[in-house]
């Protein structure tokens, strides 16, 4: 059972332990202990607090060598079997059968961290145990056949002979180096830090990947994977003793000390201009897609003060709107996107000013605006109502602790490592960073950061000025050289070399093809159904009015922070009033208002809130996939202290935003950042743009999707951009006219989360602002949704028989294949037990033969509650061959056998999925759209009910949903160009994605 101290008095430390030091750690109520294990070296760092979803994490430093990806390799296949759990894949089999709140491991450029988490206390002891086993003993030693499947390794092509490459992280390296965001980092942490780790790609570069030997790799593992080399954290509501006796027993005492001699030198100050291309398809543009980048290397991690005033410059410079840096260059043309970044997680990070959509004849202009820029801040002072605004902001974030659907203990984890690894003494610094925020703001005004700006970004020696320019199939061409020098590498093989190549093929297609025996699997700790609550999290919608509108209270406890959605029906809309709709989401609070200028409204909402932005809510109802509701919403969080300072922005916002002729530079500047954003976004997750783009073809809320944030609307955002001067004024006159049609109080329903003991002070507060509504009224009749169950229909009616394929060409190495379709349409109602379905799938069937087979990165399924539905794979080789394995889905669960105790593994995978602990944002938000789609508890409680009383029979039923899903024959792939082409035949239509 957990139990937390508040004291070290509380417990008794094992004398195998030598404790180093407590600290009291007052921003997440807990205390912190910090011990060392005296036969083995390791160390440990205890966080207890009250926190019910406790984290294990173990971390080790891995600096790599070279650019093989070794450190990343590792990290994939000590999951692929132990010594105490032989199975082939602990990872997958605890993935299926686990009531985990978060699974997963991390390479990081000088580390590789396996954190886990549950709230369960049986199931967290169990995942530590595999955890545990997987690092210290992993089969990698003894079975070659693992790195041949995650890494790398030769095939040979049974139709035409040719020698290939395939493995796991091969792919999906491929798949991050067809980015130039990952192309661009590689090449400047190369010039930052030609001496240190840093330079090289922990992940792998796909052209060194190939280098690697077994005989390495092997050696990696065992110099880094020792006690004497972990950092080992335990956060949360847990039995220390208990734990720490388990440690020490279990694994810790089995080693002695060494010198994994892992240590991450101090690279000293290099600098100078350097150049790279990156691969763009043969159908794009050429014309200002250079990204420019101004990189220094600013110190270390370790003077958390100084990392914390640089994170507050990084955005008041550069990432708030009308930031100084930022506005420079963008009054200059010098590119389309500008942003920065720095990476806090190195021993000495990196800031940088990017660049993108430029040409590289402008680097010189770009450097000299950057630098004459700082160096007037630095004579004139840094803006001191944007740094108090941005203090202000950053506490709140802070203090709000929300950190979404992941647990709160791996969060503060990752942050205690940016210190702990590099000072043993800083293990707890980052997790209690708290009364930094009253320290930097005692130095605004002191001339503190304007001498950061001079010796970090200006006078920096370690600086390095990169410029990345385009080239047309540059990918091919690499692919090309791969090709041919395979050819001459399989020339050079002797029958001998050839027979032992194909020896090994034979074994790793055995190893891959045979499951793990069930002996092997019957080791791996599990739990039961009757560990399982069947008690749901309760809705928690109260409803009530003000003002005469609607008003759902989600009474919730938020440590006095307001969360309030102002939201206005839109249900009605014409069909081409959506991608305006869309527009306004990207425009409203960035432009400039009646009031004030943009960047002092940006300034103004910092300094009193935790955030206003807008969306767009598209809610299905429950009972009728095809009625579609939309409400254009402000989402707006504060101090309940603050609320009468910060809500009347919402009303200068809405309606005294400038969206006029006096915007003009503002808006195209925001469409331009827009139109980039999504070109990086849709090649960076081809997946999503696939899954979208099929669900078009049925899908009211596809539909949507693709207007608001997709293909459609890269598409109308690109032609404005390209012909502004012609369409702004049909863009402003129809902005305008949507907020005086339906931003009316007769449209207003709103969704406040907020305890009891603030709802009265919140609600007097509220009352102020809805007074301020305009009225009008509701003209429309028929919905939105109505209109494209019409277009739907007509588009169903004129498609042809059999598969329809369409195929969207990027500049990538690999592919995202989706299948889509909808079994509501089949007469098929939505059921928990497709929940099961889908812990079945996606770590079974298609993690097997999509995966581990085929070597795509990842694999999955996933049914929604309207019906719609898809298969998809991430950065897959494999094109029509994956949507084949797709086709036999449903003839495998037909014949779909296994062991009761197997079906509980995938319902327990199923709960826990659905048993992610909420914040309270989260809390109030699921309450809201649940009332919003008409979903009850009972309902529920229904789903529930039918997942976790799942059985082989019902799985097996399940085979005539996916018959009725893969019916609707629709597939698309997003992908390399080259692929696609070479198979022109199968597809109907082809296209390039940002064309």
């Amino acid at each position: 059972m957990g139990r937390s101290i508040k004291s070290i008095e509380e417990v008794v430390i094992p004398e195998e332990y030598e404790l180093v030091f407590t600290k009291e750690l007052e921003d997440i109520k807990a205390l912190g202990i910090y011990l060392k294990h005296k036969k083995s070296g390791a160390r440990l760092a205890l966080v207890s607090n009250e926190d019910d979803n406790k984290v294990f994490c173990i971390g080790f430093k891995t600096p790599p060598e070279d650019s093989t990806g070794v450190a990343h390799i590792v990290e994939h296949t000590v999951l692929c079997g132990s010594k105490k759990y032989p199975s082939k894949d602990p990872f997958i089999e605890m993935a299926k059968g686990s009531l985990n709140t978060f699974l997963n491991a991390m390479t990081y450029p000088d580390k590789t961290i396996y954190p886990v988490a549950s709230c369960n206390d049986k199931d967290f002891k169990n995942l530590m145990s595999v955890y545990l086993d997987a690092v210290f003993y992993p089969n990698l030693h003894t079975n070659r056949a693992i790195f041949e499947q995650e890494g790398w390794h030769y095939e040979l092509d049974e139709e035409t002979g040719e020698l290939k490459i395939n493995g796991v992280v091969y792919n999906e390296m491929k798949g991050a180096f067809s980015s130039p965001d990952e192309v661009e980092d590689l090449c400047v942490r190369e010039a930052l830090y030609p001496d240190s780790p840093y330079g090289i790609e922990s992940g792998g570069d796909p052209e060194v990947i190939p280098e690697l030997t077994y005989e390495n790799y092997v050696a990696f593992h065992k110099r880094f994977y020792h006690p004497s080399n972990s950092y080992i954290i335990l956060h949360g509501n847990f039995d220390i003793e208990e734990r720490l006796e388990f440690l020490d027993k279990e694994y810790l005492s089995d080693f002695d000390k060494i010198d994994p001699k892992s240590d991450i030198p101090l690279q000293n100050p290099v600098g100078g201009d350097f150049t790279d291309s990156y691969s763009i398809a043969e159908s794009e543009e050429i014309k200002e897609k250079t990204f420019l980048s101004y990189n220094v290397v600013t110190g270390v991690a370790t003077d958390v003060m100084t990392m914390g005033a640089l994170q507050l410059l990084r955005f008041v410079l550069m990432d708030a709107p009308g930031a100084a840096v930022k506005e420079a260059l963008i009054n200059a043309g010098i590119g389309k996107d500008i942003s920065s970044s720095l990476s806090a997680h190195m021993f000495q990070p990196t800031f940088s000013i990017h660049a993108t959509g430029t040409e590289a004849n402008r680097k010189d202009e770009f450097v000299k605006i950057i630098e004459d820029t700082l160096n007037r801040i630095v004579v004139e002072g840094v803006d001191e109502k944007k740094l108090t605004a941005a203090i202000n902001y950053g506490e709140f974030k802070y203090r709000e602790k929300d950190s979404g659907r992941f647990p709160a203990g791996l969060l503060t984890g990752i942050n205690m490592y940016t210190t702990w690894l590099y000072d043993e003494n800083m293990v707890f610094d980052q997790a209690d960073v708290g009364k930094n925020f009253d320290v930097l703001r005692s130095k605004i005004g002191t001339g503190y950061f304007e001498e950061l700006i001079k010796t970090y970004l200006i006078n920096n020696e370690h600086k390095v000025i990169f410029t990345l320019v385009p080239e047309k199939n540059k990918n091919d061409r690499i692919e090309k050289e791969l090709k041919d020098k395979l050819a001459k590498y399989k020339e050079s093989l002797t029958d001998k070399d050839l027979e032992i190549l194909k020896e090994r093929a034979e074994k790793l297609r055995i190893f891959q093809e045979e499951p793990s025996l069930e002996e092997d699997i019957e080791k791996l700790p599990t739990l039961e159904r009757s560990d399982i609550s069947t008690e749901i999290k309760p809705l928690k919608n109260i409803e009530k009015e003000l003002l005469k509108r609607p008003i759902i209270w989600h009474k919730i406890n938020t440590n006095g922070i307001i969360y309030f959605r102002l939201n206005f029906d839109i249900s009605d809309m014409d069909s081409d009033e959506l991608a305006y709709f869309g527009l306004l989401t990207e425009l409203l609070g960035l432009i400039d208002t009646k009031e004030r200028g943009y960047s002092d409204f940006v300034s103004e909402t910092l300094m009193y809130t935790g955030g206003i932005n807008t969306d767009l809510g598209v809610h299905t109802d429950k009972a009728d996939k095809n009625k579609v509701l939309m409400s254009y919403s402000v989402r707006f969080k504060s101090l309940v202290s603050q609320i009468d300072k910060g809500l009347p922005l919402i009303l200068e916002m809405l309606y005294k935003s400038k969206i006029n002729n006096e915007s003009d530079k503002r808006i195209l500047e925001i469409l331009r950042e827009n139109l980039v954003g999504m070109e990086m976004e849709f090649e960076n997750s081809g997946d999503r743009m696939s899954a979208m783009i099929a669900k078009t073809n049925f899908s009211i809320n596809a539909r949507i999707g693709n207007a608001l944030s997709g293909l459609a609307h890269y598409r109308f955002v690109k032609d404005l951009t390209e012909n502004f001067t012609a369409k702004k004024e049909e863009l402003y006159d129809k902005l305008n006219s949507l907020i005086k049609k339906y931003f009316v109080k007769e449209r207003v329903l709103m969704s406040l989360t907020v305890d009891e003991e603030d709802y009265g002070k919140v609600v007097y507060e509220l009352e102020n602002i809805i007074k301020e509504i305009p009225n009008g009224e509701r003209v429309g009749k028929t919905l939105l949704c109505d209109r494209m169950k019409l277009e739907i229909d007509e588009l169903k009616s004129k498609k042809k028989e059999g598969l329809l394929a369409k195929g969207y060409t990027a500049s990538g190495q690999v592919q995202y294949v989706t299948r889509a379709g909808n079994f509501i349409d089949a007469g098929l109602p939505y059921t928990g037990v497709l929940n099961v379905l889908n812990v079945l799938l996606s770590y079974e069937y298609l993690w097997v033969n999509v995966r581990v087979k085929g070597g795509a990165y990842g694999c999955y399924s996933k049914f929604d509650r309207n019906g719609d539905s898809i298969f998809s794979s991430y950065r897959d080789p494999k094109l029509f061959e994956t949507n084949e394995i797709y086709e036999h889905i449903a003839e495998y669960l037909e014949n779909f056998e296994t062991s009761e105790k197997d079906v509980t593994k995938f319902v327990i995978g199923a709960v826990g999925g659905a048993d992610i602990p909420l914040t309270p944002y989260a809390d109030g938000e699921r309450s809201f759209l649940a009332y919003m789609s008409g979903t009850t508890e009972e309902d529920i409680k229904k789903s529930r009910n039918e997942m976790i009383n799942t059985t082989v029979s019902d799985l097996r039923d399940m085979a005539k949903y996916i018959r009725a899903i893969l019916d609707e024959k629709v597939l698309v792939v997003v992908g390399s160009e080259k692929k696609i082409k070479e198979n022109v035949d199968k597809f109907d239509e082809i296209s390039s994605l940002l064309a």
